[in-house]
Parts: structure tokens; C-alpha cells; sequence
């Protein structure tokens, strides 16, 4: 039965708010169809989180079933409309589905401990005797997409300098300006770093400013990963002053250690952009200074002519098929 029914999608990579586009065939169908009343489409997802062999914590979330109820009753001769299907060759049932707005984003991890968040669409088929059945079940990527922005956003921290013996000498004050939340890949991100140090008798003697990627599994007991992706060292500043740093960030994974957001509800992925300002070289009054900007990666959306198409994917199939519309 699986090789005489198929289904074929217009494309493997999806975004929120686009439409899957499928079509249904089925070869020899009044042979085919013998023991059917219903065919489903069913889209689901699957966030899991394994490590070693065992599966720590799984959650499953169903995007689309029902809607799709592609056969009516065919066996039931009381139904005339259901008699179109009652053909000898082979027909074609295309299907159309908006995805929703609120998708979250494919990925799969096999570092240290395995994070998968995937997308399946499945052709299930009902019988007589009321038994579902997976007849094919093809893998989908969902993306979040990017959203350009022409924003400007600011953080700070400020703190009291202590020196010998835990004596208050001034205020030094951090603030970054940066340019948006949302980036892709290629994208480059632009800093305006301010660090005050006119109520400070304390010097800066470095400015570390690093990319980094946070995971954060939320299982019984939340789970938090920061990876470094890259570090840049900047001069101190000294005090008495307020000094200006413009630097900006290219995102580009030279080292394959980047992937791309996601907002899971069991799994999610963003970066940080951490500056730190170190006071002195021994610091034993914590005296550093931090700001943690967060930032999402996802992916552009490509425009449609730039789309590819595989060969086993949707083409002028009404030239081939009897397309059935229900």
C-alpha cells in the first residue's frame, strides 16, 4: 500500500507564517483505496533532550491534523459526492496549509549531549476497521526568520569602587549603545561602548568584549551552557575620564560553532555579547564591571526565486495526474 500512495511537498525548508503546499498521489486507486475511509496529513513537532543513550526529557506538539481530512467516506456508496474518487488511474489531491506565526525554530546538537528540535509531516491513512496507519512520513525544517532593525538599544551597570581595606573610591559606569536584537548570519552587529570613570580614583585595566552561545534546557533541573565563540581585548581606560569605544561584530562562523536561535519551550538557544571592564589587575574587590546583551541568530527569509526545488518535489503534476479537489 505505502508505494502506491505518496506525498510530495513544494519545499523542505519552511518559515512562521508560510504556506506548505502538498499533493497527495495515489497510483491504481480503486485497488489502493479498497480498505481506506480517511487519509490524514499530520504535522508535528518534537523537542528532546538525550544524553548518552537515555532520553533525559521529550515533548511533543502537534501543529496541523485534522484540518487536512483529504478522503470522505469512499467505500459508503450512500455518497455520490465520494464517487469521483472511484477511478481506475492514478489521481493527485493537492492540499494547501498557512503555518502559524508563533513556529519555533528547527535544530539538532550531537555535542556532549544530544538537543533536537524536529519537524515531521506524515500521511496516515484510516481503514474500515477504524485503524490509523503511517504510510509516509517526510522531515521538514521550520526557520525562524530575522527581522531587520533599525533600532538602537542601550544597557548599563554601574558599581562602587572599593580600594584598600574596603574603601569606597567613586563610581564607575558602563553603557553600551547596539544596533537591534535579531541578526542572521553575514550580519554585522555595531557597539558605541561608554565607560565613565570621572567619580572613579580606579583605573580600567582591560576591556573584554566576547560573543558567546547560552543554551538553556529547561528540565526538572534547569540547565544553563555559555560557549565562547569569540573574544576580543580592548585597552583600559584610564580614570578622571569618559572614553568612547565604537567596535562592531561580523557574524561569521569560521570555526562551525555556530547555529542558528530557537525558542523552545524545552530547548532554547540564544547569544550573548558580554563586556567586561577590569578594574585592576588583581582585583580582589570586585570591582569588574559586566554587561550581558542578548541577541538572537536566526535565519533570513530567502525570496521565493531564489528558492531550489528537488527533483522528487511538486511539479505540473495536472499534466500527469487527475487532480481531485475536495
Amino acid at each position: 500500500m505505502g508505494n502506491k500512495i505518496q506525498i510530495q511537498l513544494n519545499s523542505k525548508f519552511y518559515f512562521p507564517n508560510q504556506a506548505i503546499q502538498g499533493i497527495v498521489i495515489i497510483e491504481e486507486s480503486e485497488y489502493t483505496l479498497k480498505e481506506i475511509s480517511k487519509l490524514y496529513v499530520h504535522l508535528q513537532g518534537e523537542e528532546t533532550w538525550e544524553k548518552g543513550l537515555a532520553c533525559v526529557e521529550s515533548n511533543n506538539f502537534n501543529i496541523f491534523y485534522s484540518q487536512f481530512k483529504l478522503l470522505l467516506d469512499i467505500n459508503d456508496e450512500r455518497n455520490p459526492e465520494d464517487q469521483k474518487l472511484k477511478i481506475t488511474k492514478t489521481i493527485a489531491i493537492p492540499f494547501t496549509y498557512s503555518l502559524p506565526d508563533n513556529l519555533i525554530g528547527s535544530m539538532q546538537r550531537e555535542k556532549d549531549f544530544k538537543l533536537r528540535i524536529d519537524y515531521n509531516i506524515s500521511l496516515i491513512a484510516e481503514t474500515l476497521k477504524l485503524d490509523r496507519i503511517t504510510l509516509k512520513k517526510l522531515p521538514v525544517i521550520i526557520n525562524q526568520n530575522a527581522v531587520r532593525q533599525n533600532i538602537v538599544k542601550s544597557i548599563s551597570n554601574s558599581n562602587v569602587i572599593r580600594g584598600y581595606l574596603n574603601k569606597p573610591q567613586g563610581i564607575s559606569k558602563l553603557e553600551c549603545k547596539y544596533s537591534g536584537e535579531e541578526f542572521s548570519f553575514g550580519d554585522q552587529i555595531n557597539l558605541e561602548i561608554s565607560i565613565d570613570l570621572r567619580e572613579s580614583k580606579q583605573y580600567i585595566q582591560e576591556i573584554v568584549m566576547s560573543l558567546n552561545k547560552r543554551t538553556t534546557i529547561m528540565a526538572k533541573e534547569p540547565k544553563v551552557i555559555v560557549e565562547q565563540i569569540s573574544k576580543l581585548s580592548l585597552p583600559g581606560v584610564i580614570q578622571g575620564i569618559v572614553q568612547t569605544i565604537k567596535k562592531s561584530i561580523l557574524l561569521f562562523d569560521f570555526h562551525n560553532r555556530m547555529e542558528l536561535s530557537t525558542t523552545g519551550q524545552l530547548i532554547k538557544v540564544d547569544y550573548l555579547i558580554r563586556i567586561q571592564a577590569y578594574s585592576t589587575l588583581f582585583n580582589i574587590n570586585n570591582n569588574d564591571l559586566r554587561i550581558d546583551i542578548p541577541i538572537n541568530i536566526f535565519q533570513r527569509i530567502i525570496k521565493l526565486p531564489d528558492l531550489k526545488f528537488e527533483p522528487n518535489q511538486i511539479k505540473n503534476l495536472s499534466k500527469l495526474y487527475d487532480v481531485v479537489r475536495l
